[in-house]
């Protein structure tokens, strides 16, 4: 009995490093513009390679007989996956799909076209297992959902997802709801520049709790007809503690809520996302909105809409609120009794502030004085939507972009004027050289900005190299500041040993 329970405790520790890892694929808003995300190298359990519908469709059914456990690696190709007949049901847990090249638009993976398919069900995947990951691929034209999902701790990676009938991602709400999900670094749109329907969405979660989505870009989610599309991101029906941050939301009627009418979520974060409307759709509506959402924190978004409110807070029971350090266009009101403190938001901004709104580009093209160094200092905002430490100056902007002296960093590849750290990831060692050869001092905080180790490179030594093997898995920001008071901000990501 010992030995058998030593081996279980064994694998359980192995497949929690196997999933800890999935945690630490991770990209740049940027990059998932510029379609350069890196794949997600995870694998769990037993392989399988497939190369046709067929095989998909068999390998599923055999992951779901184990009980999970799997790990289904898609050849590039299209696949017509799911029909009303059938389609992926994911019973079993801890199990991966991602295609084998990691090229996000390789592997297509359709339903019978994006229509009415009432009262039958026709949805890319339907998971009721828990821990299942979905990476390095596309799901399009669906009758219901890209992806629907009762069970824990989905994980969505450099996923691409267009033209559902309905909302993109549904966290269902059956039993207890879906818990612990992640999904960042993907794509939601409708190439045609609006959807089929009122009824659509990017995320639509039910009764989820302590979500993380974060560096997506959503693109059209706007009814053609009958009423305004759901938000891009939408957590309600008893959800809470949930992140929503450093998003793009393009001309989407609603960006972010939290709560609809009397039904809540609780205690979320919503930061550093950019949202951009240009009024041209028949139902453009508010930025961000929480409806019944008590004790949300807004912070440090950027909102260029046409609509008449860029931030609503509504009803009686959303109070506890705070909303700081938002850069908008348009008023931030309180409606229906809602109640929340603000401070330093800049509710006046002008299109000329901005690097290109028309494709949410709401960066900051100058130095502008009304922003800059102009925002209060939060401890849960200590980067920027490019994952740039704030602050840059001697205080917080104002909005989600971090605006940069002179050159400091190159936003599209994060590479430095004046110094190289690498590699990044890191799983054992951090060097960190001098451009300009000089002496330089680093600081490494956590994601909570709490300092947690001090180095200093010397005048005999070429570089400096930190020994990471025994810290925690996770991000980090790194500060280095050299002899002539020039600094650089880095986000370090440390990964476990293979």
């Amino acid at each position: 009995m010992y030995k058998l329970n030593r081996i279980l405790l064994i694998a359980l520790f192995l497949f929690k490093q196997a999933f800890s890892f999935a945690q630490n694929c991770n990209c740049s808003i940027s990059q998932v513009e510029n379609n350069t995300v890196a794949p997600c190298a995870l694998l769990i359990g037993k392989v399988d390679t497939v190369t046709n519908a067929i095989g998909l469709r068999n390998a599923i059914i055999q992951a779901n007989a184990d009980k999970g456990n799997h790990t289904i690696l898609i050849a590039d190709g299209t696949y017509q996956i799911a029909s009303t007949s059938w389609f992926p049901y994911i019973t079993g847990s801890n199990i991966v799909f991602r295609s084998l090249s990691g090229k996000r638009d390789a592997v297509i993976l359709t339903g019978e076209g994006m229509k009415n398919v009432s009262p039958k069900v026709e949805s890319g995947f339907y998971i009721v297992g828990n821990n299942v990951t979905i990476a390095d691929l596309t799901i399009k034209e669906v009758g219901n959902h890209g992806i629907a999902c009762e069970g824990d701790s989905l994980f969505v990676h450099n996923v691409k997802i267009q033209n559902t009938f309905e909302q993109m991602i549904k966290g269902t709400g059956a039993g207890d709801g879906a818990d612990q999900g992640r999904v960042q670094c993907s794509l939601f749109e409708y190439p045609a520049g609006v959807g089929p329907q009122f009824y659509i969405g990017g995320l639509d979660i039910h009764k989820g709790n302590d979500w993380l989505v974060n560096d997506n870009v959503f693109k059209n989610i706007a009814s053609p007809s009958g009423s305004l599309a759901e938000h891009a991101v939408h957590f309600w029906k008893g959800s809470a503690n949930n992140i929503v941050e450093r998003n793009i939301m393009v001309n989407c009627d609603r960006g972010i809520g939290f709560g609809l009418g009397s039904s809540r979520s609780d205690s979320g974060i919503i930061r550093n996302n950019m949202i951009f409307n240009d009024g041209e759709g028949l139902f453009h509506d508010v930025g961000i909105s929480l409806e019944t959402s008590p004790s949300t924190k807004v912070y440090n978004n950027t909102i260029f809409i046409e609509y008449r409110n860029a931030i609503e807070y509504r009803f009686p029971a959303t109070t506890d609120v705070i909303i700081s350090n938002n850069l908008t266009n348009k008023p931030i009101n309180s409606r229906d009794g809602g109640k929340a403190e603000l401070s330093t938001n800049i509710t006046n901004a002008k299109s000329t502030w901005f690097q290109d709104p028309s494709i949410g580009n709401l960066r900051l093209i100058s130095e502008n004085t009304e922003v800059v160094d102009k925002g209060v200092s939060l401890a849960e905002v200590v980067d920027d939507i490019d994952q740039i430490a704030r602050p840059q100056g001697t205080k917080h902007d104002i909005g989600a972009h971090e605006f940069e002296q002179g050159v400091g960093i190159n936003r599209q590849g994060l590479i430095s004027k004046y110094f190289q750290v690498f590699p990044n990831p890191a799983k054992s060692k951090l060097v960190i050289k001098s451009r300009t050869n000089s002496n330089f001092n680093a600081e490494m905080s956590n994601f909570l900005n709490q300092k947690i180790a001090s180095f200093k490179k010397e005048s005999t030594t070429s570089e400096l190299v930190i020994d990471v093997g025994r810290w925690q898995a996770g991000i980090y920001v790194l500060r280095i500041t050299s002899q002539d008071s020039t600094s650089e901000s880095h986000r370090i990501i440390v990964s476990k040993r293979d």
